[in-house]
């Protein structure tokens, strides 16, 4: 469905250019979804913008996004306008940032609608009705003549998804959709993206920061690090058997609920470092607790270790 080779973004900052996405390769099947985790600043929201060719001036993007044989990259301004709205959809983290609020959310919807849909205004008004009961809103009816700002957090967010739905998109990107709700109301709007992929057989790239998140509810993760993908596989094999030290790390800093267990977190030591200032050879040797001499000489590729499971790390057979 969605297929992207080596993709490479570069900002311009003053005379300095700074890379903040290098070499990103990945597939998102249809009705899969995909995973793709980090800290903050790893790349993660930069990749899915560069994908869509969405970022700003001072950005250049290259390498290949393909979409169906087509490349997002080189469209021209009305093709990307339509797979924008007809082809792919994205949920951001702040819904509240992307309603306007001097609107009422049925206007909003009303509007994406008729847009998209082409159909008539009292038509579209049943329709918007039916994507806030699809997405459980109460009353919604009632409410759709409500502002944004008479809803909880959670409530627009599940607006937004409304919102995307309304495009009819075969693909969902979702930045952080949950970051700042809590936890009930983040499992209600993973379950509920979740079973609105199986309803309109859609296709999600779930961006998070969150491993248990990820765990949950993917098919397929990607770990992010520094602009790079440094391990890629099932559920499974990044669980069971997690290759890269980075990896290894995050998943030791997932709480367990358990009072009996006494072992204690992987600590990453320091920040992610400024992509304005790469470390020579592993970008994570720095803060790798393993590190050795030819960690800090060598940049390691991408490479599959077993079928499905690749890593990019001169360690990872150590132990697997």
């Amino acid at each position: 469905m969605l297929e992207v080779t080596n993709l490479t973004t570069d900002f311009l900052n003053g005379k300095q250019r700074i890379r903040a996405v290098d070499g990103v390769s990945f597939e998102v099947h249809t009705n899969e979804v995909l995973g793709l985790v980090g800290e903050s600043g790893s790349g993660k929201s930069v990749t899915a913008l560069s994908a869509m060719n969405l970022l700003s001036g001072n950005a250049t993007v290259s390498g290949s996004v393909r979409w169906n044989g087509a490349d997002v990259l080189t469209m021209s301004p009305a093709a990307h306008r339509q797979f924008l709205g007809r082809d792919v959809g994205m949920i951001f983290q702040n819904p509240l940032a992307s309603l306007n609020p001097v609107f009422t959310i049925g206007s909003q919807l009303i509007e994406t609608i008729v847009l998209h849909q082409r159909v008539p205004v009292a038509q579209a008004r049943a329709v918007a009705v039916e994507l806030l009961t699809k997405v459980k809103i109460p009353d919604a009816l009632e409410r759709l003549d409500d502002y944004p700002h008479q809803f909880s957090l959670g409530m627009c967010q599940r607006i937004m998804i409304a919102l995307t739905l309304a495009m009819k998109p075969r693909l969902i990107i979702a930045d952080e959709p949950t970051a700042s709700l809590d936890v009930t109301i983040q499992a209600q709007v993973l379950a509920l993206l979740n079973g609105l992929r199986d309803d309109y057989q859609l296709s999600i790239l779930l961006i998070s920061h969150d491993l248990g998140i990820i765990a949950q509810f993917c098919d397929r993760i990607l770990i992010m690090y520094l602009g790079r993908i440094v391990e890629s596989g099932t559920p499974h094999q990044i669980f069971k058997a997690p290759a890269h030290p980075y990896t290894q790390a995050l998943i030791s800093a997932i709480p367990v609920p358990d009072p009996d267990r006494r072992s204690r977190p992987a600590v990453i030591s320091g920040d992610i470092p400024s992509p304005a200032h790469l470390p020579t050879g592993c970008r994570f040797h720095p803060r790798c607790p393993m590190v050795t001499n030819a960690c800090r000489i060598t940049d390691p590729a991408l490479e599959l270790v077993t079928d499905g499971h690749s890593v990019a790390c001169i360690r990872a057979r150590e132990w697997m």
